[in-house]
C-alpha cells in the first residue's frame, strides 16, 4: 500500500511527462508583453548582451498580471520592485538559460511562476501561509476539515510563506526519483545537478507551502493540475519523524506526511530552480 496517494481508478497513462498548456498565438504574444513590462529597463550594453529568454518550451507560464487577475492576489509595490530585480538576475543566470533553452530538459513538464509571502486581498494584506491559503482557495482542496485538524498544530501551518521571487519547477516528480526514499532521493538531485551543470545547491526540494502555492496558481490560471500522477515529497518536517507530500486527486489537493525511509512507486520529488 501506499502512503494514501494511490490516484482513484486505473490511470490511462503511467508516464510522469504531463500535458502541455496549448497557448495560442495571441496568448504567446500577451505573456511576452507581460515578461517585458515587469523586466526592469536595462543599459543598452546590457540588452545587447542578454538575448530575451523564451519560455515557450515550459508546459505553463504565469506573470505577474494572472495572479492579480485570476487569483486576486495585488502585488505589494515594494515586492512588486524586488520581483522585477529577480526577474532580471533569473533570466540572466546561464544555467537557467541552458536549461529553459534544452529542448530534452523540457519534455518533463515544468512551470514559470512567480511566488509570493504575502499579497493585497479584500483590503488588507494576507500572509501565503498554508492556513491563509485553504481559507481562500477551499475548493481546491480534499478534505479541508481533515486537513485543519490534522496540520493545524505544525510549525509550517501558518509559520511557513513561499521565498518572494521567480520560480521555475518540474509539474511532476523527475522519472528517476520515484519509488525512493527521502534520503535516495537526494542522490537524484545530485545526477539531476550535473545533467544540467549546475551545482546540486541550486536545486532546491520545496517546502510544503510552495507546493501547496505552485499547484493553486497553476490550477486557478490555466485550469490544469500539476502533480496529477505522482506524489511530491516536501522539506517540512510533521513532527519529528515524517516529511509532508502532496498530490493533486480527484477531489482536490491532497496532503500526506510519510516517513523519512518509505518508497512508493509514485513519490518522488520536484525540483525548484
Amino acid at each position: 500500500d501506499g502512503p494514501g496517494f494511490a490516484a482513484d481508478g486505473e490511470p490511462e497513462d503511467k508516464s510522469v511527462v504531463g500535458r502541455r498548456t496549448g497557448v495560442d498565438v495571441p496568448e504567446k504574444e500577451r505573456l511576452t508583453r507581460m515578461r517585458k513590462k515587469e523586466q526592469p529597463q536595462a543599459s543598452e550594453e546590457e540588452e545587447e548582451a542578454y538575448e530575451e529568454l523564451n519560455f515557450d518550451l515550459m508546459t505553463h507560464q504565469v506573470s505577474l498580471e494572472d495572479l492579480e487577475q485570476y487569483l486576486g492576489m495585488q502585488i505589494l509595490p515594494n515586492d512588486r520592485e524586488k520581483l522585477e530585480l529577480s526577474w532580471q538576475k533569473k533570466t540572466r543566470d546561464p544555467n537557467i538559460r541552458t536549461l529553459v533553452a534544452n529542448e530534452k530538459a523540457m519534455e518533463h513538464p515544468y512551470a514559470l511562476i512567480p511566488r509570493l509571502p504575502r499579497f493585497f486581498k479584500g483590503g488588507a494584506v494576507v500572509q501565503a501561509n498554508m492556513l491563509n491559503l485553504v481559507r481562500n482557495y477551499p475548493q481546491l482542496f480534499d478534505d479541508v476539515g481533515g486537513l485543519i485538524n490534522k496540520y493545524r498544530t505544525e510549525a509550517f501551518f501558518v509559520g511557513e510563506t513561499p521565498d518572494l521571487d521567480w520560480s521555475i519547477v518540474a509539474c511532476e516528480a523527475l522519472p528517476n526519483s520515484l519509488n525512493r526514499n527521502y534520503m535516495e532521493q537526494k542522490t537524484v538531485v545530485k545526477q539531476y545537478a550535473q545533467q544540467n551543470q549546475t551545482n546540486e545547491r541550486r536545486i532546491q526540494r520545496r517546502r510544503l507551502i510552495e507546493i501547496l502555492y505552485d499547484a493553486i496558481v497553476i490550477n486557478v490560471v490555466t485550469k490544469e493540475m500539476i502533480l496529477e500522477k505522482t506524489v511530491d515529497v516536501s522539506d517540512s518536517n510533521v513532527g519529528r519523524q515524517n516529511f509532508a507530500c502532496v498530490n493533486y486527486g480527484d477531489k482536490g489537493i491532497r496532503i500526506n506526511d510519510v516517513g523519512r525511509q518509505q518508497r512508493h512507486q509514485q513519490m518522488g520529488m520536484c525540483p525548484s530552480w
